[in-house]
């Protein structure tokens, strides 16, 4: 699960949160990670991690009122 992955304004468009992300699930691959769980607002990164193969597994809306939480995954290792 990542928890929290954040890039400041200043360092963004220049694929620190990129690297930040292929890092993180590499070292979750090396001590035997299944997949990865991340949840983002709408107004957040959904675009960013779809663009790293995660999928929208569950959506609920009007979480907070006028956005919506969704909540996503990735397959790191088949089993």
């Amino acid at each position: 699960m990542i928890k929290y992955l954040w890039v400041d304004d200043a360092f963004r468009h220049r694929h620190v949160g990129s690297h930040l992300l292929d890092n993180l699930e590499e070292y979750a691959k090396d001590i035997g990670c299944k997949m990865a769980f991340v949840d983002t607002f709408s107004f957040q990164a959904r675009p960013f991690y779809e663009k790293h193969g995660y999928q929208c597994q569950m959506t609920l809306t009007d979480y907070p009122v006028d956005h919506a939480l969704h909540f996503m995954t990735k397959v790191l290792n088949e089993a």
